[in-house]
């Protein structure tokens, strides 16, 4: 079975090229616009998808694959809308055009939780009205929708993921996790009792996997089966590594003002989109994709964030340049320190 997977210089498809390449069966060709940032050992093709559609063409035409895996995004420039279309909408109506030319057999679409940003009391199925206040949850929807009315005529798998983890993406929680280490309160916003699904990039390899033995066009939740309190998560983390650090519970108004101000400055890699962890409750329901593809999570969020703390420590992503892999300023690391 032939694989072509966009996007392989990212986090979740260089993962996704180093779990199947383990199939002596599977055959992979990855495209991304960033040749040098990709470390994996396979067919590769450097293509931008936003202004190379010619290219791409020549590119399914030498390899034809079986399967294409579309996990190319633009997840943080939330800064240049303009991008976030080209990149996310656009290119994905291209690429769905050009793999109904050629027959393929099937289209998986790495989807987000992010077209849902508010509260909601109970998890959410995948027939919830979306409620995106973001460029990028806009976006990720609206290409949900344009895949499944386009003329494709294979099969199409669109997974709907929370905030995916794992060890190149420990970055994600840096900050945190350093005020761990080093004993410091950590600062909230609110009460903190919100419930917000997590999911290990290896259960979202697996869910991929099981999508090939299956045939239709189905919109799947993927999440571990956790349902806790965001700050129930921290405390038990806390308590796990022996730091003495406590949870400090700010204003929510003005923990959101202050929020709002560093992500504007740049001054933490972080954007609106990281609020919800903060703000909402989002929970997954994962009972359709556990019922027709018969995937369980083998990770639970305790495991997730315990790997990431481990491997914060060490220097595993080779791609530093990305805006969301950065560390926050000095400054504000000093700043929160004394404040909390």
């Amino acid at each position: 079975m032939k694989f072509l997977i966009t996007g392989v210089s990212g986090f979740v498809g260089e993962e996704l090229v180093y779990f199947l390449q383990k199939n002596p069966k599977y055959s992979i060709l990855g495209i991304d616009k960033n040749e040098e940032l990709f470390t994996q050992k396979i067919i590769f093709r450097k293509c931008n998808l936003i202004s190379e559609k010619s290219k791409l063409n020549d590119i399914f035409n030498e390899f034809k694959p079986d399967v294409v895996i579309h996990c190319a995004a633009k997840i943080l420039d939330t800064y240049d809308r303009n991008l976030v279309w080209k990149t996310n909408y656009y290119a994905s109506k291209d690429l769905i055009e050009i793999c109904a030319v050629h027959r393929v057999k099937k289209f998986i679409f790495i989807s987000t939780f992010s077209i849902f940003q508010k509260n909601y009391e109970k998890p959410i199925d995948e027939n919830e009205k979306p409620s995106f206040k973001t460029v990028y949850g806009e976006t990720k929807y609206l290409t949900e929708q344009m895949l499944l009315k386009s003329n494709f005529t294979g099969d199409i798998y669109i997974l709907r993921c929370p905030i995916i983890l794992g060890k190149k993406r420990s970055y994600r929680f840096g900050i945190l996790f350093g005020l761990i280490k080093d004993n410091y309160n950590i600062p909230l916003i609110g009460k903190c009792k919100n419930k917000i699904s997590f999911v290990h990039v290896t259960d979202v390899c697996r869910a991929i996997e099981n999508c090939l033995q299956y045939s239709g066009k189905y919109i799947f939740n993927v999440a571990a089966d956790d349902q806790e309190e965001f700050q129930h998560i921290l405390r038990r983390l806390i308590k796990k590594v022996n730091s003495k650090s406590k949870l400090v519970h700010f204003n929510k108004t003005i923990g959101n003002l202050i929020f709002d101000l560093v992500t504007f400055l740049r001054l933490i890699p972080y954007t609106s989109y990281h609020k919800k962890m903060f703000n909402y409750s989002i929970l997954l329901d994962t009972t359709k994709i556990k019922k027709t593809l018969n995937w369980h999570p083998i990770y639970s969020i305790e495991k997730m964030f315990e790997e990431n703390y481990v491997h914060s420590f060490q220097n595993t992503n080779p791609n530093s340049d990305s805006f969301s892999k950065k560390k926050a300023k000095e400054g504000l690391i000093k700043i929160l320190k004394k404040i909390i």
